[in-house]
Parts: structure tokens; C-alpha cells; sequence
């Protein structure tokens, strides 16, 4: 997480906030979905990660995202883990798709 490497088939999330009075109406989701979409649309890019709270994984999994395991990243005595989300698909591999 210290080097972006250009042409990388990844793409790391850092952070998805929601405001507090905007949070449980789905906006999350939304933005989340939206965002995936548009990551989709980008040649070359195959997978975003993310590192999350344990409490957030079944929100990532609900969008798709499978669980890699204990993520690298660490703040003082929080740990997070690994998520991933393969953008390779359909979508992505269909013509005039849109995007």
C-alpha cells in the first residue's frame, strides 16, 4: 500500500464512508454498486480490494466481495481483513456495453 504501480490489474478501496444520517437507507450500497460498475468499465483492471473492519464483512459479501483473510494493513491495535472483488465478467466482456 506504500506504491501505486501503474498498468497493476488491481485496484485498492481505501475508504467507503457514508455519513451517519445517510446510513441504513441503502446509499452505501449504491454508491458501492456504482462505483464497481465504473471500475468494470476500465481495461485491464481484473479485481478491487479492501481492507474492512470484521464487523463490515457481510455488508462486502452482500455486494459480491469475497473474503481473502487477515489484510497487511494496520492502524495502532486495529486489524482489518482482506476483501476482494473479481471485476472480470459478463459485463465487462460484452460489447457496447455502454461503457
Amino acid at each position: 500500500m506504500s506504491a501505486h504501480v501503474p498498468g497493476s490489474a488491481a485496484v485498492h478501496v481505501h475508504v467507503l464512508s457514508v455519513h451517519r444520517h445517510c446510513r441504513q437507507q441503502g446509499k452505501g450500497s449504491i454508491l458501492l454498486w456504482r462505483y464497481l460498475q465504473y471500475l468494470r468499465c476500465l481495461p485491464g483492471l481484473r479485481r478491487a480490494l479492501l481492507p474492512c473492519e470484521p464487523f463490515l464483512v457481510p455488508f462486502y459479501r452482500k455486494a459480491g466481495f469475497a473474503q481473502l483473510g487477515p489484510s497487511a494493513v494496520a492502524v495502532g491495535t486495529l486489524r482489518f481483513l482482506e476483501m476482494e472483488y473479481q471485476l472480470g465478467g459478463a459485463a465487462y466482456a460484452r460489447r457496447n456495453s455502454g461503457c
